[in-house]
């Protein structure tokens, strides 16, 4: 397997360059091979898979994916740095990698990923765009099936969340489309220059279609009524829903409308929607 990038290499290359990471974009280069590799094998990429990697750099774990991958699309918001990685995938006699620059959050996946109908996603994302890439992968882009992302230890905890005190709108989302986990903590003594917390790898696994029960109109009532509880989320749901559901309505259902809305998992959202669509008509 194809080693990545050390930290002295990562030295040079930005040093050649006349580069360094942008605090703006988030930029932290992984820069421990071994763990480069531990991810590889936590994704369970296989000669079959076809791959996307957001967020690639320079390359750190560009290089090792390739090795393994049928093939592997990597999307590089920086300009300045998707010229560094070619130079790097090409110095590696790499040819499987399509390195493209753009923004991932409006990408036109449909577009990128049209080579094959299921596309496993690993990533090292920055803090500022990890929830809603991850959010609007699930809802928009069926074609990807599988996802291994690096967050921060915080935000990989919250995606995981199950009902009670670290429960959020990012939580309930994400355990509707798929099942996560956190698979492995990533010290943050790898990465150049150094983050002020760890991270984590998030193994998200999207559902069977089939287990995606709602309709347009309950998905939409189920998110916009847990949303708005959320927005207070230390009140009770008695009073932040109010203007849309009544008490009555609410213990109609076997719900106590003084819980506060960490504390309902999605089949009790799914019963709130149920009733407030029956009043709607």
């Amino acid at each position: 397997m194809e080693l990545g990038l050390g930290r002295s290499e990562i030295v040079r290359l930005l040093d050649r360059y006349e580069l360094s990471p942008s605090r703006a974009l988030g930029q932290n280069f992984l820069t421990d091979p071994n763990v480069a590799v531990k991810i590889a094998k936590l994704a369970k990429i296989s000669n079959l898979d076809y791959v996307v990697e957001i967020g690639p750099g320079i390359g750190s774990l560009t290089v090792v994916l390739a090795e393994i991958a049928h093939s592997l699309v990597a999307i590089e918001f920086d300009r300045h740095l998707v010229s560094v990685l070619e130079q790097v995938l090409t110095l590696r006699n790499i040819a499987n990698v399509e390195v493209v620059r753009g923004d991932a959050l409006t990408a036109d996946f449909a577009e990128l990923l049209k080579t094959s109908p299921s596309w496993k996603l690993v990533a090292n994302l920055p803090y500022n765009i990890s929830t809603p890439l991850v959010l609007t992968i699930l809802e928009s882009h069926q074609m990807i099936t599988e996802m291994l992302v690096m967050v921060q230890r915080e935000v990989g905890e919250r995606m995981c969340a199950t009902p009670g005190p670290g429960y959020s709108q990012v939580a309930l989302k994400l355990n509707y489309f798929a099942k996560a986990k956190v698979v492995s903590v990533v010290s943050r003594e790898v990465f150049m220059p150094k983050p002020n917390v760890d991270s984590v790898l998030v193994q998200i696994k999207r559902r069977p279609q089939i287990e995606l029960d709602l309709d347009q109109k309950s998905y939409d009532t189920v998110f916009s009524l847990s949303r708005l509880a959320f927005a207070n989320r230390r009140q009770m749901i008695r009073r932040t829903l109010s203007r849309v559901i009544s008490i009555n309505d609410i213990q109609s259902v076997g719900i106590d409308p003084s819980r506060r809305p960490e504390t309902l998992g999605l089949n009790d959202w799914k019963l709130l929607a149920e009733v407030v669509n029956e009043a709607r008509g």
